[in-house]
């Protein structure tokens, strides 16, 4: 039985991985609305617990933190599909590539020989999608969210190596949420790619990966996707990572 935190827990894609997930394993559900988390405590089962917080405000983060660490020493599968359909550029920092990043770093210490896995976009939207730092309407803020959560992933690869912890992301296919209109209208309510990448034993060494809504490896532009590529893109939103200016202007 493993330990898994699934963030975005309460409904949409979150909802449907730990459906599978919490047939055998403990499930901590993490979420910002109270009310949805507690329905799917109730609908998942004894397996489940929650903790409401918005993981785009630190002192909410923090207690989130704090309620992760006293349920469990240990973190086997950390998943983070919270996200929001942003109107504005800092809300898309904070909530799309902030909230993941600063979750993981604060779980370190439980996270060992874990498995980290991000819920990104399209393979084709993110192949053609250029690294673009303007988000002047809904587009160009999609596009910065899915591009910049695959950055991420390459930042955390080596933070993540020295626990024996590996990170990967993946779509999870199109699923009926609340996020937009588009997926509202949508009838699919599964995510098997989720407890797959979660538990089979062949994704057990991989990180740094990309996989489809079957859980097929996509191939990834190395040009753009690449680690001096992700910290000099993500160093003016995450100072811990210390690009220094001089390599900004190379």
């Amino acid at each position: 039985m493993k330990n898994i935190v699934i963030t975005g827990g309460g409904s949409g894609v979150g909802f449907a991985i730990a459906r599978d997930l919490s047939i055998n394993n403990q499930v901590i559900l993490v979420g910002r609305n109270e009310h949805k988390l507690q329905l799917a405590q109730t609908s998942l089962g004894n397996n489940v617990k929650y903790v409401a917080g918005d993981l785009s405000i630190n002192s909410e983060r923090q207690k989130v933190v704090e309620f992760i660490l006293k349920n469990t020493e240990r973190i086997d599968v950390l998943i983070h599909s919270a996200g929001i359909y942003p109107t504005n550029s800092q809300d898309n920092i904070n909530n799309n590539l902030l909230a993941h990043y600063y979750l993981t770093i604060a779980l370190l210490k439980v996270l060992r020989g874990s498995r980290v896995l991000i819920v990104t976009g399209n393979p084709q939207a993110i192949a053609l999608a250029p690294i673009c730092e303007q988000q002047f309407n809904a587009l160009m803020r999609a596009t910065w969210a899915i591009t910049h959560k695959m950055l991420l992933v390459q930042v955390l690869v080596d933070q993540l190596a020295a626990q024996k912890t590996t990170i990967n992301s993946f779509f999870p296919g199109d699923v009926k949420s609340n996020l937009m209109a588009y997926t509202k209208s949508l009838t699919n309510t599964s995510v098997p790619v989720g407890s797959l990448l979660a538990l089979n034993e062949k994704f057990e060494n991989v990180t740094g990966a990309f996989f489809d809504e079957i859980g097929n490896k996509v191939p990834q532009n190395t040009d753009k996707y690449n680690k001096n590529n992700a910290k000099r893109v993500l160093s003016p939103y995450i100072r811990e990572l210390g690009y220094s200016s001089l390599h900004r202007l190379q």
